[in-house]
């Protein structure tokens, strides 16, 4: 429960510098035949450090999912990816490194499939607060510093305690003065 008049600190940020996400829209949204289990199986084989998933809501057959990961390990996500053996469901993935496009392509079958959308080079901003936990704004305040900023982030995860956002890296010694300033 909060309390009216509260002021809510935030007692830690913490930057994690060259990130990527990537994005898989429109994939089976069924465990009989699970992509997502497919895709995080592959990736733990190959030493991939997977860090925030989000999965979008089930409105129908088809679902969206990403992760983010660390820049070096793009070129084994590019492998797992243009597997012909272990990923038929999909197109090529599109690359985004700063603003260049990139389409990679594999010996695959182009299906009904949206190709998997990857950026680079990011920045994961984790704001922590115990107060979270009992009290409101906090949220608030951390969207009006986004804001403020006029920064979209690419992801955003939370916990009880945190929020983490991916953001691109041309924001992330703003976004930290931002959040500092609102929670002083």
């Amino acid at each position: 429960m909060s309390q009216k008049g509260m002021v809510i600190k935030m007692t830690d940020i913490i930057i994690w510098e060259n990130q990527s996400i990537v994005t898989f829209n429109n994939v089976p949204a069924s465990y009989e035949n699970s992509f997502i289990c497919a895709v995080l199986e592959q990736a733990a084989a190959e030493g991939i450090n997977i860090d925030m998933i989000a999965q979008s809501p089930a409105t129908s057959d088809k679902i969206s999912f990403g992760f983010t990961f660390g820049d070096d390990d793009m070129t084994k996500l590019l492998k797992i990816i243009n597997s012909k053996e272990k990923m038929t469901e999909i197109q090529p993935p599109i690359v985004n490194v700063g603003n260049v496009v990139k389409v990679y392509k594999s010996n695959n079958d182009i299906s009904s499939y949206s190709p998997p959308l990857i950026n680079s080079g990011n920045v994961k901003v984790t704001v922590k607060s115990r107060e979270m936990v009992d009290n409101t704004g906090f949220a608030s305040k951390v969207f009006s510093a986004l804001k403020k900023l006029g920064c979209l982030p690419l992801l955003v995860t939370t916990g009880v305690d945190e929020i983490s956002m991916l953001i691109h890296h041309s924001v992330r010694v703003d976004l930290e003065k931002e959040l500092r300033d609102i929670f002083s």
